[in-house]
């Protein structure tokens, strides 16, 4: 009986240190084989400045104003200037008007400033139609609520900060002073872009 106690304790004893062995092995393997990889991923967003017209598809825009005869009746529905996004413009000049021609809106991932230009191919000037005539109308630019003057035949309204898809638009008119001007049809093209700095 003692005999088979020996055995019993040393069997339990012997199977005791086997199991510890093979765990042992068992972590120091799995040690062995895991590795610890870091990983770094590196996007790159290119900056994007991006200027969308609710009145011209690319950023062109002829416009045509009238200043009409005394005997004239003013035509209301020639106010409408988007023209379904085809880039032309017609309305009546008067003294003192602001002529809405539809909304800008900006998308910037830029922190920095940038710049709507507005090329005015007469200079910021509307010309009247008849090549005889050499009757000229100036005009102001307006962006938003701020008023520019053309200055070497462009308007130019300085922005900065970064703007999203759920940003403000911008509403963009042309503005009259006084006239001085003969009867006719007087025109502009302008051309909208925007530029960083």
């Amino acid at each position: 009986m003692l005999m088979k106690n020996k055995r019993f304790w040393g069997m339990s004893l012997l199977f005791s240190l086997l199991f510890l062995a093979a765990v042992g092995s068992a972590q120091t393997q799995d040690k062995n084989n895991s590795q610890s990889v870091s990983i770094q991923i590196v996007a790159y967003v290119p900056p994007t400045l991006r200027l969308n017209l609710d009145f011209s598809r690319d950023g062109n825009l002829q416009i045509n104003g009238r200043i009409r005869g005394k005997e004239d009746s003013p035509n209301p529905s020639a106010r409408n200037l988007s023209g379904g996004g085809s880039g032309r413009s017609d309305f009546d000049i008067s003294a003192g008007a602001t002529i809405i021609i539809g909304n800008a809106s900006l998308f910037s991932n830029i922190p920095g400033s940038y710049s709507v230009i507005v090329h005015s191919s007469n200079g910021g000037y509307l010309r009247h139609s008849s090549s005889a005539a050499a009757a000229t109308i100036p005009y102001q630019l307006m962006f938003g609520d701020r008023l520019s003057a053309a200055q070497q035949g462009s308007f130019r309204f300085a922005l900065g900060g970064k703007a999203g898809k759920s940003g403000p638009d911008f509403p963009v008119a042309l503005s009259f002073g006084a006239l001085d001007a003969e009867e006719g049809d007087y025109s502009d093209s302008l051309s909208f872009s925007i530029i960083a700095g």
